[in-house]
């Protein structure tokens, strides 16, 4: 039986909504999808907290205009270097022409490095190719960053009628671009070969003879029910001490701060946590959590806002689901085209083989 306290925010969002046609359309797309529909309302009773992995929730919390000095702190513990995020890009502005690349958030950060936050909920069967685009994209969106302020350079001095001071824009110039992806759910080849435990996957280009060529791209995956299969158990019952599966330190040529391996326990607990009862928890081992649960708990007496968001995440994740879907009739098709030309070869063969015993039967 609900209490007169879980429904008290509720009744409240149901007033508005009764009241706002737009709410009401807002609130009825929701109605289609039960299991969404449900994590809404239960929002709503205090029985679940946001679901941070999902687009709208992420940028809200994580916002670079409201919350910069969380955001820098989430990438320099991701990253294992201090980092501060000076500004996002535009998700859509993908450097790929006819091809539709959409990264969940782009950051340039002020060392010049660029990296996206892609946050996967549904496990792509061919994720390789997918991240090999997104770190493909950022170094064509540098290359365009600087070539364009260059030219903005030139076109300012021409209008002066003084002299050309800028240098000319080289490789040399350009930064580290870091595709950082957080997987929901991860599919078979993000299990490490050395242990299922391990869920943060540090991927850098290196040769076999050894040679020192630090290039541009790095890649950090982190397969986030893994963690919390094996990790976020002991951590939410206070169990913080950092293991080897949160940081292989031989991947930090300058070196990890223990805060920064602190801050990535605890983001990645926050991602996992799904009730109020879990936040209150990591409140209490992660103390400056508590202003993420304030914002969170906000949201309660903002049920307008909260349920765009609700509805926006729904849109993404049906997009999501029809793309997968896409994908997943091409391969079939795919699959059947290749058996078809795999039984006309053999009845080729068939047929060869039957004239060739007509003729020695002569």
């Amino acid at each position: 039986m609900e209490t007169e306290k879980e429904n008290t925010y509720l009744d409240a969002a149901m007033h508005v909504i009764d009241n706002d046609p737009y709410c009401k359309g807002m609130y009825g797309y929701l109605k289609n999808n039960r299991l969404w529909f449900e994590r809404f309302r239960a929002f709503l009773k205090g029985k679940k907290t946001l679901p941070l992995l999902y687009d709208p929730f992420f940028k809200k919390i994580f916002s670079p205009v409201e919350h910069r000095e969380r955001l820098s702190e989430l990438v320099s513990c991701l990253l294992g270097q201090q980092v501060t995020v000076l500004e996002v890009y535009p998700a859509e502005d993908s450097q790929f022409i006819g091809i539709f690349v959409i990264m969940d958030m782009v950051v340039r950060m002020s060392d010049g490095s660029i990296a996206n936050i892609e946050i996967q909920k549904v496990p792509y069967d061919f994720p390789a190719e997918r991240i090999s685009c997104y770190s493909a994209d950022l170094v064509l969106r540098q290359y365009k960053m600087l070539t364009g302020s260059k030219n903005e350079i030139e076109s300012e001095n021409d209008s002066d009628d003084g002299d050309d001071v800028g240098e000319e824009v080289s490789y040399k110039s350009m930064r580290k671009v870091h595709t950082i992806i957080l997987f929901e759910k991860s599919s078979a080849n993000l299990q490490s070969e050395f242990d299922e435990k391990f869920y943060f996957h540090v991927g850098k280009t290196v040769f076999n003879t050894g040679i020192k060529i630090n290039l541009l791209q790095d890649f950090l995956l982190i397969s986030l029910d893994t963690f919390k299969k094996y990790r976020y158990s002991d951590i939410i019952t206070g169990r913080t001490n950092v293991t080897e599966y949160d940081c292989d330190k031989t991947q930090y040529s300058d070196g990890i701060s223990d805060k920064m391996v602190s801050d990535r326990i605890k983001y990645m607990s926050l991602f996992v946590a799904e009730t109020p009862e879990e936040i209150d928890r990591l409140v209490a081992l992660f103390p400056d959590l508590e202003s993420v649960r304030h914002d969170i708990n906000e949201y309660l007496v903002r049920p307008k806002e909260v349920l765009n968001m609700f509805s926006e995440a729904l849109r993404i994740l049906d997009r999501n689901t029809a793309n997968l879907m896409v994908d997943r009739l091409k391969e079939e098709v795919d699959s059947l085209k290749g058996e078809n030309d795999s039984l006309k070869d053999e009845n080729t063969r068939l047929k060869e083989e039957i004239e060739n015993l007509k003729k020695n039967s002569k």
